[in-house]
């Protein structure tokens, strides 16, 4: 009986592993397919969780919408909810998510006071207070959950910074979700003049400083 001729045997090896492969591709590409679309789904699900309440604090920080009907108290709270969703979601989501969403609290919020101490928002009671709608008098205790002070302006730079921060957000977590292309803006730039009348850019203190 002659030897074995090689280039058959390798050949032969070659045909019988061919399929195999192409079987074990096809398994580890369907399951990453399944893993990226499972992903979305999960970051969709926690994108309409934290979407409402984004926009909910915008809406406070830029004087429109809702704003005359959040009590300070109210906000606060606002800042734990959103807190304790983002973070338990925030592996699934990119680095760019969560830098986006970190930037937008450090807009809206001061922290690490005192032991104990609320988070304090970064915008003035001044005009809050005569345009307060709740059911309850504004409180006076609520006038120090707020770190801008009556006399001081929130400036027209702060809040388009603020706008265009919260746009950002948007943006990453669009981008993440990949179900459609992200917009550059999400926001108007008409909207510090809800704050006033007359229309100004600024939001002037007591005073108008």
């Amino acid at each position: 009986m002659s030897d074995p001729n090689w280039t058959d045997v390798v050949s032969a090896i070659s045909a019988a592993t061919v399929p195999i492969a192409v079987v074990v591709l096809g398994v580890v590409i369907g399951r990453r397919q399944t893993r990226n679309i499972e992903l979305v789904k999960a970051r969709l699900d926690y994108y309409r969780l934290l979407a409402p309440d984004l926009n909910r604090l915008m809406c406070y920080i830029t004087f429109i919408g809702t704003w005359r009907d959040e009590s300070p108290p109210s906000i606060i709270a606002l800042k734990r909810q959103l807190d304790s969703k983002f973070f338990v979601a925030a592996p699934l989501f990119s680095r760019e998510v969560d830098e986006a969403y970190r930037a937008l609290l450090d807009l809206s919020f001061t922290t690490f006071g005192a032991w104990g101490q609320d988070a304090r928002i970064k915008t003035s009671a001044y005009r809050r207070r005569p345009a307060w709608q709740g059911e309850d008098a504004w409180q006076a205790d609520w006038d120090n959950l707020f770190s801008i002070g009556d006399s001081e302006s929130i400036s027209r730079e702060s809040l388009a910074s603020y706008r265009d921060t919260y746009d950002k957000l948007l943006a990453a977590l669009v981008k993440d979700i990949d179900v459609s292309r992200a917009r550059p803006k999400y926001t108007t730039d008409r909207v510090s003049l809800n704050a006033s009348a007359p229309q100004r850019s600024d939001i002037p203190g007591e005073g108008g400083g």
